[in-house]
């Protein structure tokens, strides 16, 4: 009876944590970016914390900010006359499905090519797609703990500026809870981006429970959710996963 108590009381603890973390939220819903983050209690507008953007809109989770402001006040004691901004930061499914269609579509080209018109085989284009762009609902950017910085183009971090800040970040990061998650070394998953920065205190959670609760759900990835879903959701887990070990 006691070890049923305890089981419960542990249960019912989790549960309240998940829905604290979550803002309310069912963990799914949450974790493929089925919400508004200018609407959602956890998150902030960078400009309200003097964090420096692209000049769009940005947000974060609150976490995510303060300690990315540390970060920057950190880089920028040791480099003032070098500036990281952020120039994307939180995606809904929706803003990520946008990206998605755009390329599978051939409105947005993918290296100087219309996908639609030079790749017939929609598996290959799904591949060609996911060197970069992630699938709505497999984003990380859905989570508020993950931006992109500066350039989106590996070369900019292989010298000058791009060379100083990038090489800071892989010394320093991790003293402010920041990793790469994608780096030169995996050998599955998306290309690398040396741009692109998660804050591991909370997306290491969110990794877990999208396993949980999103990694089995079919209906993120059938042919319904967003074209090119059927041919490619069988991929989701692959690239969610495959993320350098010090993210995980």
């Amino acid at each position: 009876m006691k070890k049923l108590l305890l089981i419960a009381i542990l249960l019912y603890s989790t549960s309240l944590f998940s829905a604290d973390i979550y803002g309310g939220m069912e963990a799914d819903k949450y974790l493929t970016g089925h919400f508004s983050p200018s609407k959602h209690k956890s998150f902030i507008k960078l400009n309200k914390l003097n964090i420096p953007t692209n000049n769009r809109t940005h947000y974060l989770r609150k976490e995510t900010a303060i300690a990315l402001k540390k970060m920057i006040k950190a880089f920028n004691k040791d480099y003032p006359k070098i500036r990281i901004y952020v120039t994307s930061s939180t995606r809904s499914f929706y803003s990520q499905k946008y990206i998605w269609e755009a390329k599978w579509t051939g409105k947005r080209r993918v290296d100087g090519k219309k996908l639609n018109k030079t790749m017939k085989n929609k598996r290959e284009r799904a591949l060609k797609i996911l060197n970069f762009s992630s699938m709505p609902g497999t984003s990380r950017h859905h989570w508020g703990t993950d931006f992109d910085i500066n350039s989106l183009e590996n070369s900019y971090y292989e010298k000058g500026k791009g060379k100083i800040i990038y090489s800071w970040l892989k010394k320093n990061g991790s003293k402010f809870g920041f990793g790469q998650p994608y780096t030169k070394e995996r050998s599955k998953g998306y290309n690398e981006e040396r741009w692109h920065w998660s804050y591991l205190p909370i997306s290491k959670k969110f990794l877990k429970d999208w396993n949980i609760h999103v990694k089995y759900g079919n209906k993120y990835f059938n042919k319904k959710s967003f074209k090119g879903a059927s041919i490619s959701g069988n991929l989701a887990s692959i690239y969610v996963n495959s993320i350098d070990l010090s993210c995980k």
